[in-house]
């Protein structure tokens, strides 16, 4: 059986939503099915993170990038898809997925994916813009994908899509008690303190400002906290949520780590998870702290659809920090109360297989 090769356009390889989502579904599609599988990438990557997309099995490639250099980058783009010849192109990119689709349309690539992660616009893009980008993708690609049903209609409108699901590794991510000692014996963290955590970039969709005033609201009511900030941004975002925390004196209480190759241990170590995000598709780091139990304060804008256990709770992010510190209470390690099919990468990365194989069999 002939290969299908898949070539993937994302912004970047690093320790984001989008990167975790290839490298749950490649490592599986490389190692058990007839799939060959390419990452092409813009922006500087995170060394850790691309060693490890290398290892599993999947070639990748730098091209310039587009907001810089648009001709460039589409040149690069073209060249790439007329040397690997790949049946399917899947764009990562959200609004601007039109970008290589049009290239591979160009190119007369057979299957044209276009993949929504986010549901709702980024910051300050014109509006006008927004909706004649959302035509260019669908113009140009074979086929929508949503990681969920915000996503699909946010990007789509009322048009069919497919959905396929932040899938993880649900064991990989079980509470672990040995973690949670080793983690808290290497930061110096009493068993009695209360640990608070955030995984993800620090980018301004997150809402760290918000998430550093809920600390330090909270520390007034109980001063034996820590919150751990797991991720890493731009220099320039990342000097700036330090010059914050400084300004709100609880720099001696908050632990920032920038990026790690693996996040596990740290939600045992967690007492609260949480992610007051001003916008998401659906988070895998909301699946990932569900399949650990620990209890996750997660911002209302987010898909409701990624609850799949009795551990969550949606809070507003408009209406202060007094109903988050309010929720602030540590409880027993949730037990999930479906199965989560939806959210197991075992079960997923076959389907997504037969999904490819359709589309391939269909159009080319």
């Amino acid at each position: 059986m002939k290969k299908i090769k898949i070539m993937h356009f994302v912004s970047g390889i690093g320790n984001d939503g989008v990167t975790q989502f290839l490298t749950n579904y490649t490592s599986r599609l490389n190692k058990k099915n007839n799939v060959s599988e390419i990452i092409v990438y813009q922006h500087k990557p995170n060394v850790t993170k691309l060693k490890l997309e290398q290892s599993i099995g999947n070639k990748t490639y730098r091209v310039p990038f587009k907001a810089k250099h648009p001709i460039k980058n589409l040149f690069a783009t073209y060249r790439l898809i007329k040397k690997e010849k790949p049946d399917i192109v899947e764009a990562h990119m959200n609004l601007v997925n039109f970008f290589p689709l049009s290239v591979a349309w160009f190119c007369r690539v057979p299957v044209r994916i276009s993949h929504s992660h986010i549901a709702q616009d980024i910051d300050n893009i014109n509006p006008k813009l927004s909706t004649l980008f959302k035509k260019l993708c669908i113009i140009f690609s074979t086929n929508l994908v949503a990681c969920g049903e915000n996503a699909g209609k946010y990007m789509y409108g009322n048009r069919n899509f497919h959905i396929v699901y932040n899938a993880i590794n649900l064991d990989k991510y079980k509470f672990d008690n040995q973690a949670r000692n080793e983690i808290r014996n290497k930061y110096h963290i009493s068993d009695h303190t209360l640990v608070l955590g955030k995984i993800g970039r620090i980018v301004n969709q997150k809402n760290d400002k918000f998430l550093i005033d809920i600390f330090s609201d909270y520390l007034k009511k109980n001063s034996d906290a820590v919150l751990f900030m797991i991720g890493n941004g731009t220099p320039e975002d990342e000097k700036k949520i330090d010059t914050y925390i400084q300004k709100k004196n609880c720099k001696n209480k908050v632990i920032r780590i920038e990026g790690i190759k693996s996040t596990e241990k740290f939600y045992s170590a967690f007492d609260i998870f949480l992610l007051p995000s001003l916008y998401e598709g659906l988070p895998v780091v909301g699946i990932e702290a569900q399949a650990n139990g620990v209890k996750s304060l997660i911002s209302s804008n987010i898909d409701p659809t990624v609850i799949y256990s009795n551990s969550v709770k949606l809070l507003p992010v408009n209406k202060g920090t007094s109903i988050w510190i309010d929720n602030i209470k540590v409880n027993d390690r949730a037990k999930k109360k479906t199965q989560s099919g939806n959210y197991n990468i075992e079960k997923q990365y076959e389907k997504l297989y037969q999904y490819y194989l359709d589309a391939v069999k269909l159009r080319g």
